[in-house]
């Protein structure tokens, strides 16, 4: 009976931490998606830097719902090149496990830059 219990404790230990990687790399999928998509919103001629931020929180809010409040998103353009970049942490499903950070940017050609 001992042997039952701790074995079935220790699969169900390892079976909510690979849930838990499971949604880090989901959220880390949706966080490298959204700055690539918020940095050609940036790069688009005649968008301001400020619309590739809202592009990005908008898909993170989408992708991870309120986690995506989370993340701290930065744009910033240099040399004919906008950069997005996204830092926040993927949502936890186990509490006593530690979140488990993210970090995602993405760059593109600034259209207005090359256009010149």
């Amino acid at each position: 009976m001992i042997e039952f219990l701790a074995v079935t404790i220790l699969t169900v230990v390892c079976l909510l931490a690979v849930a838990q990687f499971a949604v880090w790399v989901w959220a880390r999928n949706v966080a490298v998606s959204a700055v690539a998509e918020g940095a050609r919103t940036a790069a688009e001629t005649g968008r301001p830097l400020d619309d590739g931020v809202l592009r990005t929180r908008t898909l993170l809010h989408d992708g991870l719902g309120g986690s995506g409040r989370g993340f701290a998103v930065e744009v910033e353009e240099q040399d004919g090149t906008v950069a997005v970049r996204a830092r926040g942490s993927a949502p936890v499903i186990v509490p006593f496990l530690p979140r488990f950070a993210i970090q995602a940017q993405a760059s593109a050609l600034d259209e207005d830059e090359v256009l010149r």
